[in-house]
């Protein structure tokens, strides 16, 4: 996923564990981002607590996918959770190659896209209880946890396939302009560099605007807020700073 801020340091109220051995750290500005963004599906603190929830696992999946994949060569990952994503860390060694960094990148996506995949299949089968009125499906629907868990299917189905398409657009830093640096050998070559930010800059602007035209405020903010981001640096680029 892509972060507007760099590693936030550690707080005495990060919540640390680990996943298939890989640590994992969250802080306490993931809680508060997702708060306010939860704000907007509805006042009740459950609804906000469940779309925490869906938000949180998404994003965890998501990276887990990028430190399995680094992981996968040789190179032990952690995870850290802030703001509005994350980042799955790690040093390449011996053996690293840009074929391999961009499967690295695309792994998260990947990971996003199959956790999707496996709750529209859970969705489509409780709708196929339902339509053949099986009493499990029943059951389950009339009971008083059905709105919750209605809720969290939609909200890890939008999640995961729409913010994984969106995070594969070729604007940096999301993981698609990561990929689009990378095929544009922009880690060592300075006119690479500066035709993926151009590309970024002007994608970026595209889709602000169609949100902004939806009247999507959020989106359009995100996305310009990218927009200039890279135009800032290939300004720099362009005047050799970087």
């Amino acid at each position: 996923m892509m972060q507007f801020l760099g590693d936030p340091g550690t707080t005495r109220y990060d919540l640390r564990f680990s996943v298939m051995g890989i640590p994992v750290r969250v802080h306490p500005l993931f809680w508060l981002v997702g708060a306010l963004l939860g704000s907007n599906s509805g006042p009740e603190l459950s609804i906000v607590a469940n779309w925490i929830g869906c938000l949180f696992v998404s994003i965890l999946v998501h990276e887990l996918g990028h430190a399995l994949a680094a992981r996968s060569f040789g190179w032990p990952p952690d995870i850290v959770l802030h703001g509005f994503g994350g980042f799955a860390r790690y040093s390449p060694g011996y053996g690293y190659t840009r074929s391999k960094a961009i499967w690295i990148t695309f792994a998260g996506p990947l990971a996003g896209f199959g956790l999707f995949a496996i709750v529209y299949c859970a969705h489509l089968w409780i709708r196929a209880g339902i339509a053949e009125e099986q009493p499990w499906a029943q059951t389950l629907t009339t009971s008083g946890a059905w709105p919750g868990i209605n809720f969290a299917i939609l909200q890890l189905e939008w999640i995961n396939l729409f913010w994984g398409l969106f995070n594969l657009l070729p604007v940096f830093p999301l993981d698609g302009g990561q990929i689009c640096s990378e095929l544009l050998n922009a880690r060592e070559n300075h006119s690479g560099r500066i035709r993926a930010h151009q590309i970024g800059m002007i994608t970026a602007g595209v889709v602000a605007a169609y949100f902004l035209n939806s009247s999507r405020i959020f989106g359009g903010l995100m996305f310009g807020s990218l927009a200039y981001q890279n135009y800032q640096i290939y300004t720099q680029l362009r005047r050799g700073y970087r």
